[in-house]
């Protein structure tokens, strides 16, 4: 403690350096729940831009993707010799699976990547409740594409998984910043401490979008074969499954652990509608049963993910 009353803390000198601290510097101070966080980052504008580069194409597309999920600003692709039209392709086809990524600079033997999106831009919340909406109404869509036979429907519903995906991808981006910079967390309206929550919930709406998007990919397989009474059971089984997870997600948004409670006690009823729709397949073809069999799992998979999410709620402390 020094003459005048206050306390003098010593920082990590490999800590001062790294963050280009000298005789004047401003630190930022966050009180919070007990804790005292020091931040080089007195504006609160969180990470400066990292730089990283990638020197192989072995697996490109997942060191670009690891790369962005770990925050860096600018990713540099330079190989020390021409780069092939292949690997330019490959180059673009990683960074349009991604939100924020751009090419800013390119030329014969180095292609320069850079995400343009800010971290606070989109808060987690609101990306998380962007992907269970197009997750939600890929489910709904596939039912509808199984019930109707139409493959035109079961494509789009494809094709929406890789806008879940997308959105997923920026979620963990996000989260992974928020944990490392407490100005960050600020901004997206987090703590820290619920970081793995979010993380999960991201996981299983991209997990229910997955398997929605199983089942529209089997409709053309099923064609005409399939009685009516099995197409019902499975109907019946996915509006079930349905339910389960709308009722979820509100109590994830709401922070509602009544009706997350509520949800958790439908488990028992999916499982029992999994084991009807299996009895009916007993009797039939093996190939029809097979199939039908898949799409029974698929959506019960969905209600499954559904309850995680449910669970996710009833953890969190009044």
């Amino acid at each position: 403690m020094s003459k005048g009353g206050s306390f003098l803390i010593s920082l990590p000198k490999e800590w001062v350096k790294s963050n280009g601290l000298q005789g004047g510097s401003i630190l930022k101070l966050t009180v919070s729940e007990g804790e005292l966080r020091i931040s080089a980052d007195a504006a609160g504008e969180g990470e400066k831009g990292a730089v990283s580069y990638i020197r192989q194409t072995e697996r490109l597309e997942r060191r670009i993707r690891s790369n962005y999920l770990f925050g860096a600003d600018t990713i540099v692709v330079e190989l020390g010799k021409r780069l092939t039209p292949t690997v330019r392709e490959e180059i673009k086809g990683a960074i349009r699976k991604l939100i924020g990524l751009e090419i800013v600079e390119e030329d014969r033997d180095t292609v320069t990547i850079q995400c343009l999106l800010q971290p606070t831009s989109m808060p987690v919340l609101s990306a998380i409740k962007r992907a269970y909406s197009l997750a939600s109404s890929m489910h709904r869509d596939a039912e509808e594409a199984l019930l109707s036979r139409d493959p035109e429907l079961a494509s789009s519903v494809e094709k929406r998984d890789d806008e879940v995906d997308r959105l997923y991808f920026l979620i963990v981006r996000q989260l992974r910043l928020a944990i490392r910079n407490p100005a960050v967390a600020e901004k997206l309206g987090i703590r820290p401490a619920e970081c793995l929550d979010m993380r999960m919930a991201a996981k299983y709406v991209e997990t229910i979008a997955d398997y929605a998007g199983a089942v529209a990919a089997a409709v053309p397989k099923v064609g005409g074969d399939a009685e009516r009474e099995l197409v019902d059971a499975l109907a019946a089984l996915s509006r079930q499954a349905y339910r389960i997870h709308e009722n979820a997600a509100s109590a994830l948004f709401k922070k509602d652990l009544a009706i997350a409670d509520s949800v958790l006690e439908e488990e028992k009823a999916l499982s029992q509608s999994l084991l009807s729709v299996n009895k009916l397949l007993m009797t039939k073809q093996p190939r029809i049963a097979a199939l039908l069999d898949s799409i029974a799992i698929y959506f019960y998979q969905i209600g499954a993910h559904g309850i995680d999410l449910a669970e996710l709620v009833s953890d969190v402390p009044a």
